[in-house]
């Protein structure tokens, strides 16, 4: 299908299989949409409608625990579903929040068509559920190894997303959020985050100019080669 050639060839026959015999409901429906930077594209509580599928850009998954302290776990891209597994448990609501880091496009499929696709198509039914117990599979055990991870190697990973999701031709970039903002998304005290920074900046890795974290090429290099040590040494 047309509509996934802007994905990596790779996801693009994936998907070209996935849809070959999808139903004329679903191909009627489904529409594509552009999403600015910093939307929020699903927001958790909201009743599950739709089955949303990134074509460019990233987004973020955020959780929303106890005490409505939001904890941004995941970056997702080009390929990935939103909604599905919600719809495969029988869930009414969604369960994460989904906020796009870059500008994105956007599939949209009302879930209530696609779901009746996947009962009728077996092939696309087992290629779904093969990708979903992978993806959960792998989450388990990232959510298991995060939970030993040290606070100045978690504050590490959290600045290399970030790093991650600015525009490609720029070798540096400012952390918008202020502290407050910051510790909440990482699930720190503002003590603890503090500390941290201090560390990263005292080991090379972050500046801080005026109050601001500034991450550049070479301490975004940096940090990830001591995190690829650190998880995998």
């Amino acid at each position: 299908m047309d509509i996934f050639k802007e994905l990596p060839l790779k996801k693009q026959a994936y998907m070209d299989l996935l849809f070959q015999n999808c139903t004329e409901e679903v191909k009627y429906y489904m529409r594509l949409v552009e999403v600015d930077e910093d939307k929020t594209l699903i927001k958790a509580g909201d009743k599950c409608c739709t089955i949303y599928i990134i074509l460019s850009g990233k987004v973020t998954g955020i959780e929303w625990p106890m005490h409505e302290r939001p904890y941004a776990f995941k970056d997702y891209g080009p390929g990935d579903f939103f909604g599905e597994i919600e719809c495969f448990a029988d869930l009414i609501n969604y369960r994460i929040s989904v906020v796009t880091a870059t500008k994105c496009r956007v599939l949209l499929i009302p879930a209530a068509f696609y779901m009746e696709w996947l009962r009728q198509d077996v092939d696309a039914l087992f290629m779904r559920t093969k990708e979903n117990m992978r993806r959960l599979i792998m989450q388990t055990a990232d959510a298991r190894r995060y939970l030993f991870i040290e606070g100045r190697e978690r504050l590490m990973m959290h600045f290399i997303r970030k790093y991650e999701q600015k525009p490609p031709l720029c070798n540096y970039m400012e952390i918008r959020q202020d502290r407050n903002q910051l510790a909440e998304e990482i699930g720190f005290s503002v003590r603890t985050l503090n500390r941290n920074i201090k560390k990263l900046e005292e080991m090379g890795m972050v500046q801080v100019q005026k109050g601001k974290v500034v991450i550049t090429g070479d301490g975004y290099l940096q940090m990830a080669a001591h995190l690829d040590r650190y998880l995998n040494g």
